[in-house]
C-alpha cells in the first residue's frame, strides 16, 4: 500500500525501538544538546521523536522529497537508553492540494505499558 491508500483513523503496526546510550551521545554531540537531560544519561527528548517518525517514514516507505513540516510534541517524562519504547502511530490526516500529499500522523510513545510522550506530525510528499 502506499500512502494515498490510507484513510484517516488507521492505526499502522507498532514500532519498537530502544535508543543506546552511544546513540543518545552522539545526537547530543551533533545537535548541541547541552541541557541537563542529555548531559545525565537521559535521551535526548527530540531524538526520541525523530527515532519514532523515521520509523512510520520507512514504514509509509515514502521516499526523496518528503519534508517534514511541523512538530507538536508532549514530553510525559525522561527515557533512559535501553529503555524499550514502543510508537504506536495513528494517521490523523490524508489530503492532496496542489500535487502534495499532506499527512498528519499521530504517535503515542510507551513505555512499560505507559505513555512518555505523543507528537503530532506533518509531513508534505510529493505525488
Amino acid at each position: 500500500m502506499v500512502l494515498a491508500d490510507y484513510r484517516p483513523g488507521h492505526v499502522f503496526d507498532d514500532h519498537a525501538f530502544e535508543i543506546t546510550a552511544a546513540e543518545a551521545k552522539a545526537y547530543a554531540d551533533a545537535v548541541g544538546d547541552s541541557s541537563p537531560g542529555a548531559s545525565d544519561g537521559k535521551v535526548p527528548p527530540m531524538l526520541l521523536i525523530a527515532a519514532g517518525l523515521s520509523r512510520v517514514i520507512e514504514a509509509l516507505k515514502l521516499g526523496g522529497g518528503t519534508i517534514h513540516a511541523s512538530q507538536e510534541v508532549i514530553f510525559v517524562r525522561p527515557v533512559r537508553p535501553g529503555e524499550k519504547i514502543v510508537a504506536r502511530t495513528t494517521l490523523r490526516g490524508n489530503s492532496v492540494r496542489r500535487g502534495s500529499r499532506f499527512a498528519t500522523v499521530e504517535t503515542e510513545f510507551l513505555a512499560g505499558g505507559r505513555r512518555v510522550a505523543s507528537s503530532v506530525s506533518l509531513v508534505i510528499v510529493p505525488e
